[in-house]
């Protein structure tokens, strides 16, 4: 059964075009995962510093070896400095 995660991602003040460009590179290298269907991100109109990672992964385990891949570590070491709160992540079963 697929998952879809809906994650949504805040800057701090300033920090939204650092985090953008983090959140692009990012795509790319997650595209290239075997469990990966989608991964698309978002950006508010109305709130720029908001942006939404749009994902569909095969399965739990999918997202889960996802979540170990060592872009992912690299992208959230650099990340830490970007966010203004933690990522919220709404996860739906198709």
């Amino acid at each position: 059964m697929s998952l879809l995660v809906f994650a949504a991602i805040t800057a701090r003040p300033g920090a939204e075009a650092d985090l953008k460009a983090g959140l692009l590179e990012l795509v790319a290298q997650v595209r290239t995962e075997a469990a990966c269907q989608l991964y698309e991100l978002y950006e508010s109109t109305e709130q720029p510093e908001r942006f939404i990672m749009h994902e569909r992964w095969e399965d739990e385990a999918g997202l889960q070896a996802h979540n170990q891949m060592p872009h992912m570590a690299a992208f959230g070491a650099k990340a830490k400095d970007w966010l203004a709160k933690p990522v919220e992540l709404t996860k739906v079963n198709l």
